[in-house]
């Protein structure tokens, strides 16, 4: 039953999404060759893919800007609209702000036009399953869900969009740095042999900041700083680590099946509920296992990158590391290189936004969406193990019906959050062999 939910899912979602990029009508801005699009959450990686997604070829208009924050919405939109006036059509009238802000974004799109849902990933299943239900292509922003309730709503959504022959890429940029698709075809090819492990690291000195202020209420607080609060971005397992987890997935052709992990404060004194170190140990179904490790603590050795160890030599790559290299042994040392990506560094971010574009105008099929989130779940089971510092299986997590956000449609500005700090500000964090989030 194990195999039959991973393998089998990801086998069948392929499946239909050859089918679905075949003999399908264009389904775009019918009648114009112009595409229009809609932002939904307007912070820095909002912002980011809203210019890449007006950075591509042919027509395209902004039509439409949505964030919880007001100011968050007022002020992109003069920004976008001094830096690109002629791909602007956006309105006063089409700048919305509030917890249902992005309905009133998508109702302004015709089918077969394009929502960026950039906001952070608690919310990510409710906007997605909205712009399916209207019709319209999507940018979709990991993480893709913070627990197995809201990760399982994604995936039924991707399933309608699939059925609606519906355009849909993820924001796992680095599937989409040509030097990572190089040499993950090399991996895949047998360039270090049998894979025998996996190694990801992010260890960085600095931590992103809280700043609340007191006219703010909790929930605002937390929603100007959603990387501090694991209900809202999923814990870095989810938010930050995704990316390396699934390139490690991807080389091997499948997802864990078991893990165990930990973590903690140690250095970290804001009021928040950010962890500075956490470590978890996956295991593929062959017994393969791959160690994920992240810190943020002033001072301390970084790293951003993956290694893979296998039967006839080592590599380096994934998110943090533009020179992908094979070495002929276990140490990862330009003396050792065998092997270096040929192909030319490119922006990996624009690159997400032409292919979706492309996929569009020219009716081709979607990406693998359908690993992408079992890759999005992989992190989900660390965050799980993590939290409760317990070791958890597939079937276990993926029978998981707790919910870290539960009724999250119905959730308002002004609502008390799931997490309230004392009376000293001070949030409770996750305490392994207590805490039980699954």
């Amino acid at each position: 039953m194990q195999n039959w939910n991973r393998r089998n899912f990801l086998k069948a979602g392929a499946a239909a999404a050859a089918v679905t990029g075949m003999g399908l009508p264009k389904v775009h801005a019918a009648g114009s060759d112009t595409i229009r699009v809609a932002i939904v959450g307007c912070g820095g990686r909002g912002r980011g893919a809203c210019f890449q997604a007006l950075s591509t070829e042919g027509p395209v208009q902004l039509v439409a800007i949505a964030d919880a924050f007001q100011d968050q919405a007022e002020g992109f939109a003069k920004i976008v609209q001094e830096a690109k006036p002629d791909r602007c059509a956006f309105t006063k009238e089409t700048i919305f702000w509030g917890m249902d802000a992005y309905k009133k974004a998508i109702d302004c799109l015709n089918p077969g036009d394009v929502v960026l849902l950039v906001a952070p990933g608690a919310f990510r299943p409710l906007h997605f399953e909205y712009a399916v239900n209207r019709g319209v292509h999507v940018f979709l922003e990991k993480p893709f869900g913070v627990d197995t309730p809201t990760l399982k709503r994604c995936m039924a959504a991707w399933k309608k969009a699939q059925e609606k022959g519906l355009k849909v890429i993820t924001g796992l940029n680095n599937r989409k740095f040509f030097r990572t698709e190089e040499i993950v075809k090399k991996i895949q090819d047998g360039g270090i042999g049998d894979i025998l492990s996996c190694w990801v690291y992010r260890f960085q000195t600095d931590t992103c900041r809280f700043h609340p202020r007191e006219e703010w209420t909790p929930l605002q607080n937390q929603l100007r700083n959603y990387n501090s609060f694991s209900w809202i971005s999923g814990t870095p397992c989810v938010d930050w680590m995704v990316h390396n987890l699934d390139i490690c997935c991807w080389c091997k052709g499948e997802h864990p099946t078991w893990v165990q992990g930990t973590g903690g404060r140690q250095s970290r004194t804001v009021k928040d509920e950010l962890l500075d170190h956490i470590s978890c140990e996956y295991m593929f179904q062959d017994g393969v296992r791959m160690m994920m490790q992240t810190r943020f603590m002033p001072n301390t050795w970084t790293a951003f990158r993956a290694v893979i160890q296998g039967s006839k030599g080592s590599a380096i790559l994934g998110e943090g590391m533009q020179e992908p290299r094979i070495f002929k042994g276990y140490h990862v040392d330009n003396k050792d290189v065998v092997w270096k990506a040929e192909a030319p560094r490119n922006d990996s971010y624009q690159e997400e936004h032409h292919r979706l574009f492309r996929m569009i105008r020219e009716d081709l099929p979607s990406e693998d969406v359908d690993f992408c989130l079992q890759s999005c779940f992989t992190g989900i089971m660390g965050r799980m193990a993590m939290e409760s510092g317990q070791a958890i299986d597939y079937e276990t997590a993926w029978n998981s019906t707790y919910e870290v956000c539960p009724d999250i449609d119905n959730l308002k500005f002004d609502s008390p959050s799931y997490i309230m700090p004392d009376a000293d500000g001070n949030y409770e964090t996750c305490r392994p062999g207590i805490t039980k989030r699954f």
